[in-house]
């Protein structure tokens, strides 16, 4: 009777976390030129040979994220998507918002179960159009980097 016990709150502990989920580290490096930062939100989508996770809201519960010349580091979990090859990223700002453009240097993500750091470098502005909220870019894995 205690195995089975244990074994069914096994099962309920793993449907809870979702089974195939995986934690990852998400480091965010915004650049250093003027007006560099956003005051709008950043969602990460993790694309691997496994599939693709939904995106993400990088929230730092509260903290001034995505400023000027700031590294930044998210904690998420989501499903396993294997080897990571490239990631989404999609900024969401209001219209009228005097700091709506962000120049996001570079993405790092820390697979913690494989124990793998992949890089992800941009160095562009991701700009909002005049009429729209948001923008989205697909970033692929640097060539030559990657693996740690």
């Amino acid at each position: 009777m205690k195995l089975f016990s244990l074994t069914l709150i096994s099962v309920v502990c793993c449907f809870l976390r979702s089974c195939d989920g995986n934690e990852y580290k998400v480091i965010v490096e915004t650049g250093d030129a003027e007006g560099a930062g956003t005051l709008g939100n950043v969602s990460i989508s993790l694309i691997g040979n496994r599939g693709s996770s939904p995106y993400i809201l990088l929230d730092n519960s509260g903290k001034s994220a995505f400023q000027q010349g700031q590294t930044d580091t998210f904690d998420i979990t989501t499903s396993d998507v294997g080897h990571l090859e490239e990631i989404g990223v999609m900024l969401v700002s209001e219209v009228n918002s005097e700091e709506r453009n962000w120049l996001l240097k570079t993405v790092l993500v820390e697979d913690l179960e494989r124990k793998i750091t992949k890089s992800f470098p941009w160095n562009k502005w991701l700009k909002p159009g005049a009429t729209q909220k948001r923008v989205m870019v697909e970033i692929p894995l640097s060539t030559g980097e990657g693996t740690k």
